[in-house]
């Protein structure tokens, strides 16, 4: 059995949290922002998890589905889209031999996905996402940032610890060279979320007054003094040419 996927199953075996929260926002904004308007759009999430994003996407009138090889994050993702009255499809796949439609979708994407996969597995997940997606359409990977300090320093305490949850996690510099072995046109890369960055300094005892200070200092600064501060993920955005 997958090693990491005994991972999931056992994280979403666990009570599933869909209150919305400022990542989640900061990941549909971007979203968003990288096409003209989701409502009517094909949009697929590949190795969803809660599938928080979906539904709120899903709310908006996106068409959207889901891919997950857990069975149990999509059980609870399908409840979580009952109980809001909405509609998605919902894929029981392994996004390494995506079973869905070619060329079906608008955007494609995934948000703290790539990082549990090796260089190799990388390449053909992106390359199975842009086999999903219509020419001309986008891909959107979300990756935990290398350069990113407060979740670093958390997941190494954490891992050090043995209080590390989330299996095999490399964060990325750049994509770049795994979406040109793919074939995707990297259009390009920016960091999001240093904030919620902060979350992972949680892994460490008694460290909530050191948050609130940086927290607090980091909002006093302009925006040209957060540029140097990079956030918790990297956005990297890609076109499938035709």
């Amino acid at each position: 059995m997958d090693k990491q996927k005994a991972v999931w199953d056992r994280l979403w075996s666990q009570e599933v949290s869909y209150q919305w929260d400022t990542l989640s926002q900061a990941i549909f904004e971007t979203i968003c922002s990288s096409i003209d308007g989701v409502q009517g759009k094909g949009i697929l999430e590949a190795g969803s998890g809660t599938g928080k994003i979906s539904l709120k996407l899903a709310m908006e009138n996106a068409n959207v589905t889901l891919v997950d090889y857990s069975e149990k994050a999509l059980e609870n993702s399908q409840l979580a889209f009952r109980k809001a009255s909405c509609e998605g499809e919902f894929v029981l796949s392994d996004i390494r031999r995506l079973q869905t439609v070619e060329k079906h979708y608008d955007l494609t994407w995934n948000a703290g996905v790539l990082e549990h996969f090796n260089f190799d597995e990388k390449v053909i997940i992106l390359k199975e996402m842009a086999r999903a997606t219509k020419e001309g359409g986008t891909i959107i990977i979300m990756t935990p940032y290398s350069k990113c300090l407060p979740y670093r320093v958390g997941k190494a305490y954490a891992e050090k610890h043995g209080t590390w949850m989330y299996g095999i996690e490399e964060p990325v510099t750049s994509l770049k060279e795994e979406f040109a072995q793919s074939g995707i046109t990297l259009l390009s890369e920016r960091d999001i979320g240093f904030v919620n960055s902060l979350d992972f300094l949680d892994f460490i005892p008694n460290v909530q007054p050191l948050k609130d200070k940086i927290h607090e200092w980091y909002t006093e600064l302009t925006e040209s003094e957060k540029s140097a501060f990079p956030g918790y993920l990297l956005v990297s955005v890609g076109r499938v040419e035709k």
